[in-house]
């Protein structure tokens, strides 16, 4: 699955870190459908972009409605939103994933993204 990251503060962070969490909101599973999708895979910045970076996906908790603010508190620090404090990055974390969703999704995945240094 590519992933894109339309979100310039969220991209810059992953490429300027090399890691970066991130709010998706389909959680892709093996062809069984029964492990999470997890591996390589590459970056891009747009729909029919070109590849940003190789990176490596793993899935690390489910988010809803009634766990967004605890989950998204876990991962806040490296989501590209950390400013002063850590409450700040998570309300600017959660209204970027409503301004991306705008019909309110109910659950959702974050994800762990790493780029792969020196991928062929």
């Amino acid at each position: 699955m590519v992933m894109i990251f339309s979100n310039k503060k969220v991209r810059d962070y992953l490429l300027s870190n090399g890691l970066v969490y991130t709010y998706r909101k389909n959680h892709r599973k093996t062809p069984d459908g029964i492990r999470p999708q997890v591996g390589k895979d590459w970056a891009t910045d747009k729909r029919t972009g070109k590849k940003i970076a190789d990176i490596y996906i793993t899935p690390m908790e489910a988010i809803d409605s009634q766990n967004m603010k605890q989950v998204l508190d876990r991962y806040a620090k490296d989501s590209g939103f950390f400013k002063a404090t850590h409450w700040l990055a998570v309300n600017d974390w959660a209204n970027a994933i409503r301004s991306l969703n705008p019909f309110a999704p109910r659950a959702g995945w974050i994800y762990k993204v790493e780029v792969i240094k020196n991928a062929k």
